[in-house]
């Protein structure tokens, strides 16, 4: 790069983009960006899960640039569903959860990079080529060693034996939805209400959620989800 400018790829064939994100000035920008000095085409930008999961069947993008935290759902969601229909795509994270717990659980799910949004545009553009040539990627470099660690315990637990992937894999759907809720502080009788089940469930459900990840008691759960930027997933 000269003066400290971004050039265009020398890639022939432009690649093909959906971006999932809520926020729409950052799909502009990063839109603006890829198609200027990438060589990248956008075919769709959406921000939610389920427009995600439809346009991904129909119009099979060469990457999909993915936010975690989505209108509806997570983007995990989303890489599980691409994974499990295998479809035939490269997944890229650009999120601003950055705590390597959240990394981990992107790129256990099936992500081929995670980025930060706070990346420079060179950072982005590099991470995103290093995607599509077919090598997996974290940045900052710092978090690399993820890709090696993954790499190694997902070929020592062999991959058809369904190695659990999440750091929240033992709660079953509803287990998951209280652990969200109690990390966002919401009493029992809240979460009841917008379950739409008896608090006397909600507390079942509670001391299943701790049991099964070894806490203590509730404060453990919270602390543990703020760590690890588990709240909005």
């Amino acid at each position: 790069m000269k003066n400290g400018e971004l050039e265009r790829t020398t890639q022939t064939s432009p690649t093909s983009v959906i971006h999932g994100d809520p926020q729409l000035l950052l799909r502009f920008g990063v839109k603006l960006l890829l198609t200027s000095k990438a060589n990248c085409t956008y075919i769709g930008e959406y921000d939610s899960a389920e427009q995600l999961k439809a346009q991904l069947v129909e119009k099979k993008p060469d990457l999909l640039l993915l936010e975690l935290a989505l209108r509806d759902s997570s983007g995990i969601e989303v890489i599980r569903y691409i994974r499990k229909e295998q479809l035939p795509m490269k997944v890229c994270i650009l999120s601003g959860f950055e705590g390597e717990a959240t990394v981990r659980q992107a790129l256990h799910a099936g992500a081929d990079g995670y980025l930060f949004k706070s990346c420079s545009p060179e950072q982005l553009i590099q991470g995103i080529q290093t995607v599509i040539s077919g090598e997996r990627i974290a940045l900052p470099s710092e978090l690399n060693h993820l890709q090696e660690q993954e790499l190694r315990e997902y070929r020592r637990k062999g991959a058809r034996k369904g190695f659990p992937l999440d750091p929240l894999s033992s709660l079953s759907k509803r287990e998951r939805e209280v652990f969200y809720l109690l990390a966002e502080g919401h009493p029992n009788r809240t979460i009841a209400k917008q379950l739409f089940i008896s608090p006397r469930t909600v507390e079942t459900h509670r001391a299943r959620v701790i049991r099964k990840l070894g806490f203590d008691n509730t404060a453990d759960l919270v602390r543990y989800a703020i760590r690890n930027d588990l709240m909005s997933l």
